[in-house]
């Protein structure tokens, strides 16, 4: 049987899968040729003690129709052109009539296109060709006496070509609402699956600028260090020669900033070596750090995280993190802190992160100061986002980080 049938399936006027109109098309495949066949046979079983030449035309008009069903709708398969769809209908329409015409009770046949003309024509298409299909059927039996039509037969079927088309209109509207639906939901699944890359590309995108920032600190502190490291090394190795306790007092300035360098240097790898948000949440990753940090330095840490934060984009919430990150961990270095507030608020187009501590404050222009690369990292990942940071401390108690960054 068929693999389908109507032009207007295959050009998405009629909103059907085509797994269900194969179906659709293989039940009037077997109804189709059923009726022409058992039509044929009809015609010569009833005439059988005195057929004539108008019974065994008729039976071959019959067969003559089967035929051609089969080979312009069957054997083509879906989707079917206009042009076929033409010569279909005018052809069979035209052995009908003429066998019709040769025995009047062959009109019932008339009802098998009904069902053709449901799923192979075009829903603007199937109103008028039905209804011009049941006033043929009706001219059939009043054996073609317009002036004098059976009343009976003009209302009962004018009542069932109604019916007909209430069911068709009902039926397509919910064939249509199922495709909508079919094809709002593969949509929505692709639209999912777009979210899920873009996912993925930020945490990449994440990552990358997490390498870059790193190489950028390590080149800023270790190699700043290395150059200055150098150069006073070959100050001193002169100096002793002339004054070797100023030579000795340069070289404890030497060990200082080896120190410091170090720490620097263990800091960068620590970043390195500390895992990022990964598959957590941004509200439980901010705990966990408010609880890690307190027990470890003896602070006590209030952190609140707003509902919503963890709607963040993953590149958002990893800045975020890492800035929360950064600042506890300059308050545990330097701060001589006991209290820290940690606040994420979420408004209607930013999020804000505030990370406030009790503790001795820092200078004013202590993120120009040589070794405060952290401080320095921080902004940048704010302002890669388009966000901005802001430290508020007079240098004599406390100090507060402020993060404003705009929702995606």
């Amino acid at each position: 049987m068929t693999d389908g049938h109507p032009s207007h399936l295959a050009n998405s006027n009629l909103p059907m899968s085509a797994k269900h109109f194969q179906l659709y098309g293989r039940f009037w495949d077997v109804v189709s040729l059923f009726a022409f066949g058992s039509a044929a046979v009809t015609v010569i079983i009833a005439q059988s003690d005195a057929l004539t030449w108008r019974e065994i035309t008729a039976a071959g008009l019959c067969v003559a129709q089967g035929l051609l069903y089969f080979f312009a709708i069957v054997r083509t398969g879906w989707p079917i052109s206009r042009s076929r769809l033409t010569l279909y209908f005018v052809g069979g329409l035209g052995l009908w009539l003429l066998a019709c015409w040769l025995n009047p009770f062959l009109w019932w046949l008339g009802f098998t296109y009904f069902g053709q003309m449901f799923g192979l024509l075009p829903l603007q298409a199937v109103i008028p060709s039905t209804a011009v299909l049941t006033a043929l059927i009706v001219l059939i039996i009043s054996d073609w006496k317009i002036t004098d039509l059976p009343i009976g037969a003009v209302i009962g079927f004018s009542i069932q070509w109604l019916v007909a088309m209430v069911l068709y209109l009902f039926i397509y509207g919910i064939i249509r609402t199922s495709g909508e639906r079919a094809k709002l939901i593969a949509k929505l699944e692709a639209a999912q699956k777009e979210l899920e890359l873009a996912h993925q590309r930020d945490t990449e995108l994440a990552t990358l600028q997490e390498r870059e920032r790193l190489a950028r600190d390590l080149h800023d502190s270790l190699g700043h260090a290395l150059v200055a490291l150098s150069v006073q090394l070959e100050a001193i190795q002169r100096l002793y020669k002339v004054d070797p306790e100023r030579a000795s007092a340069q070289v404890d300035e030497l060990k200082t900033l080896t120190r410091a360098s170090m720490d620097d240097l263990r800091r960068s790898l620590a970043g390195l070596r500390a895992p990022g948000l990964g598959e957590r949440r941004l509200s439980d990753a901010l705990q966990a750090l408010s609880v890690d940090t307190g027990q470890r330095a003896h602070l006590e840490i209030k952190c609140h995280v707003a509902e919503g934060a963890n709607q963040l984009s993953p590149t958002q919430a990893e800045t975020l993190w890492r800035v929360a990150q950064e600042a506890l961990a300059n308050i545990e270095r330097h701060a001589a802190a006991r209290t820290v507030q940690i606040r994420l608020d979420m408004e209607s187009q930013t999020v804000r992160l505030t990370v406030k501590d009790d503790g001795r404050g820092m200078p004013p222009d202590a993120e120009k100061q040589p070794g405060h690369y952290g401080l320095r990292g921080m902004r940048e990942r704010v302002e890669g986002l388009g966000g901005e940071l802001t430290f508020i401390s007079n240098g004599q108690g406390g100090t507060c980080v402020n993060v404003k960054l705009p929702i995606l």
